[in-house]
């Protein structure tokens, strides 16, 4: 049986008269019972700035290789460690 854990929802900023962008779109990751899954945000801007290698479809995180985004992004779930330690490669990254 399949069960659904959350949703990715579509948001689009649209611009007013004072903000300098144009229109914006953003896609966010929301895990029922937890909210806001920051887990695939880091995942997506880890692969960006090539913290996390992707190979052939294939992610390697620390070494680990995830056949999946999914199994990578449960991974990230689940160590804490090594996610707090990505978002700090970023941090230092924009300093």
């Amino acid at each position: 049986m399949l069960q659904v854990e959350g949703i990715t929802v579509c948001v689009q900023v649209v611009k007013n008269k004072l903000a300098p962008a144009a229109m914006k779109k953003a896609e966010l990751g929301i895990k029922f019972g937890r909210g806001f899954c920051q887990e695939s945000e880091v995942f997506d801007l880890a692969c960006e700035h090539e913290l996390i290698m992707k190979d052939e479809g294939n992610y390697f995180i620390e070494g680990e290789p995830f056949t999946s985004r999914e199994a990578a992004e449960q991974f990230l779930a689940k160590n804490k460690r090594i996610c707090d330690k990505l978002v700090m490669d970023m941090k230092r990254l924009y300093l």
